[in-house]
């Protein structure tokens, strides 16, 4: 099962002159996927949040380009924050995780790397849904419900 144990922040490789930093995304090596699709987030402002959703499918790698944005993410049962602020660091978001991201500053700039194309139906926007995927009820081989969790939803 996928947990809170399997995002990862990954710090990239940077190389660095008098003239600036160059960071280069290798399609077959930044990512820990292969990337079918890259877009990026500007323009935020207020410190709304965005994201708030998971993927049944879709696993996604996180770069702030400029500015700051927390990245809170959930596995259902644990939850934990990162703070992007460096451009030469990202955070892999396996799929099956709820994540949501707070614009810190309005400059801020998220660039998102992702292993599929985009579709619709790939989406959980609703948390309980995700909660409910993330937690079945367990059922012994009679049918009952099993364990404390499911006890406390009757």
């Amino acid at each position: 099962m996928i947990t809170i144990n399997d995002v990862k922040l990954i710090k990239l490789n940077t190389f660095l002159d008098s003239e600036g930093s160059l960071v280069p995304i290798e399609f077959d090596s930044t990512a820990p996927f292969e990337v079918k699709r890259v877009f990026y987030v500007y323009g935020v402002h207020n410190q709304n949040d965005r994201g708030e959703h998971s993927h049944h499918k879709t696993k996604q790698f996180l770069i702030c380009l400029n500015g700051e944005i927390k990245v809170l993410c959930d596995d259902g049962d644990v939850k934990k924050e990162w703070i992007l602020n460096k451009p030469n660091e990202g955070l892999y978001i396996p799929n099956l995780i709820w994540d949501e991201q707070t614009y810190m500053s309005a400059d801020s700039v998220l660039l998102v790397l992702a292993n599929t194309h985009y579709d619709e139906d790939d989406y959980i926007n609703d948390y309980n849904q995700f909660k409910k995927i993330k937690n079945p009820i367990k059922r012994g081989w009679r049918g009952q419900r099993l364990g404390a969790y499911h006890d406390e939803i009757k």
